[in-house]
């Protein structure tokens, strides 16, 4: 079965796009592959997230961001969530790119991971797609 043909479908428990850009607080979901000879690092990395990493998530008007780890089908994966408050996620997003530290960070994070084929250009994570939200 291929997701060409399925449509989003709108409602009260599933906000446009639209509709959930306007409201205070957005949420965001992602998913990459996770190297397996590379996740005890991982994992060791994030048990201490560097403290300017943190900060600059922090002035980037990110919250209540979490990383999970599966396995689906003998393939390791990760998924985080995370929930952004600014006006200008473009923005924010930039000057997070252009930090010192957490471009530092990235280059001990990105060897760990697998980007998936499906991802927008640019992007190291596959934007996950909302389908069902309770507030």
């Amino acid at each position: 079965m291929t997701t060409d043909k399925i449509q989003p479908v709108y409602g009260l428990t599933n906000p446009s796009d639209r509709e959930a850009a306007r409201k205070p607080m957005q949420r965001f979901g992602s998913v990459i592959g996770l190297k397996p000879e590379k996740e005890q690092y991982y994992r060791q990395l994030h048990a201490n997230t560097w403290p300017q990493v943190l900060e600059q998530l922090q002035r980037s008007n990110v919250q209540n961001f979490s990383i999970y780890a599966t396995e689906l089908a003998g393939k390791r994966y990760l998924f985080s969530y995370f929930e952004y408050t600014g006006d200008d996620y473009e923005a924010d997003m930039e000057k997070m790119a252009e930090d010192p530290e957490t471009r530092r960070w990235w280059l001990e994070t990105d060897p760990c991971q697998i980007q998936l084929p499906d991802r927008r250009d640019g992007d190291n994570w596959s934007v996950m797609e909302m389908v069902f939200l309770m507030d």
